[in-house]
């Protein structure tokens, strides 16, 4: 099985949030690492679409530096995942173009 057949076929970014989503239920002190991880998983997962011929989105780009920011500084979690929903509703409406 090929790593583009997976991308595909296999919901992996549903399995990411169950699995974050589990993490911070078990254990709240650890949502920013949870959330920081799963956005770093959904922009690592689109950028392996990238990698295998699809176009880059900028929810790819917005996913990566939302986690990476939320890694560095933690205390900004809340601010940092509103601007990520913001900008990922604006763009998934079509409000927002890139």
């Amino acid at each position: 099985m090929d790593i583009s057949t997976v991308l595909q076929n296999w919901p992996l970014q549903a399995v990411a949030a169950i699995i974050a989503g589990v993490i911070v239920l078990l254990a709240p002190r650890i949502l920013n690492y949870a959330v920081a991880a799963y956005l770093l998983v959904v922009g690592t997962l689109g950028l392996l679409h990238f990698m295998y011929g699809h176009a880059i989105r900028p929810q790819i780009v917005i996913a990566l530096v939302a986690g990476v920011l939320i890694l560095i500084k933690p205390n900004i979690l809340n601010y940092v995942v509103g601007i990520y929903l913001i900008l990922i509703g604006l763009l998934d409406s079509g409000i927002l173009r890139f």
